[in-house]
């Protein structure tokens, strides 16, 4: 198991940079021409983050991430396809708390995305040995060197790597070295979290997890070296609350709406 409900990753340092770290010998150019692949992770510029649209008015990101400004839905700052989208809402998972597993939250949009495909989340459970694009937003920096990130531009870049570890909550990324890591391989580092992980089905992109973490456990004090873990929320094992948040903030506005039409 990735460590108990993730909360000894969690509690690790993670890399002080605030972007997607590449493979040295690969092109900058490469990560960012897979991103556009997967327009549906978003990025978030207060706080810095990512996140990915689930629906027209619902984004998936990390629940640590948004919750220092959840009871101030407003200051959120939610950027789909180069346009700043109004949050009118954020709802963080009732059972996460700092360090937890359920580190999940939902930004619930003021006005629908529709110039933007949704991505589906993934209904299986096979999630283990798969191949996986995360995607991040922000400065470039290198697997395997500190504090060497370029300043950040905040444009998307996407990585390769593969599901080596799974329990019931969690995903687990091992950054590999450069003879056994994928042609593209990236790593999640701090500016990241909320970042999706996506699996391929048939051209398809299905979201099967939340990055929450790097760990760095070389213990070489460079989070993101081969040899570490990124840690993602598995996606699959909170679609129920995913459902239910969504379908009763549906039905909490249409009754204001209508409360608000017999008032008047």
């Amino acid at each position: 198991m990735i460590r108990t409900a993730l909360a000894a990753v969690l509690a690790l340092a993670v890399a002080p940079a605030s972007a997607l770290l590449l493979r040295p010998d690969r092109d900058d150019a490469e990560y960012l021409d897979l991103a556009t692949r997967y327009p549906a992770a978003v990025r978030l510029d207060a706080p810095v983050g990512g996140g990915v649209l689930i629906s027209p008015r619902w984004v998936l990101t990390a629940a640590h991430v948004v919750e220092p400004v959840r009871a101030a839905p407003g200051r959120v700052k939610v950027v789909v396809a180069g346009k700043a989208r109004e949050v009118q809402a954020v709802y963080v998972h009732p059972d996460w708390k700092r360090g937890g597993a359920a580190d999940l939250a939902l930004l619930h949009l003021r006005i629908p995305i529709e110039d933007v495909e949704p991505a589906n989340v993934y209904r299986g459970t096979d999630e283990a040995g798969q191949t996986v694009r995360i995607v991040g937003h922000g400065a470039s920096g290198r697997i395997g060197e500190k504090a060497t990130v370029t300043p950040a531009d905040r444009k998307p870049r996407a990585g390769v790597n593969t599901v080596d570890r799974m329990d019931p909550l969690a995903l687990g990324l091992k950054v590999k070295g450069s003879d056994e890591a994928s042609d593209l391989q990236g790593v999640f580092s701090a500016g990241d979290r909320g970042g999706p992980a996506f699996i391929e089905v048939e051209r398809e992109a299905f979201l099967v997890g939340i990055g929450v973490a790097t760990q760095d456990a070389s213990g070489d004090g460079i989070p993101g070296n081969a040899g570490d873990w990124d840690v993602f929320v598995r996606v699959s094992a909170f679609r129920e609350w995913i459902n239910q948040a969504t379908a009763k903030a549906a039905a909490d506005e249409a009754a204001e709406a209508v409360g608000d039409t017999e008032r008047r």
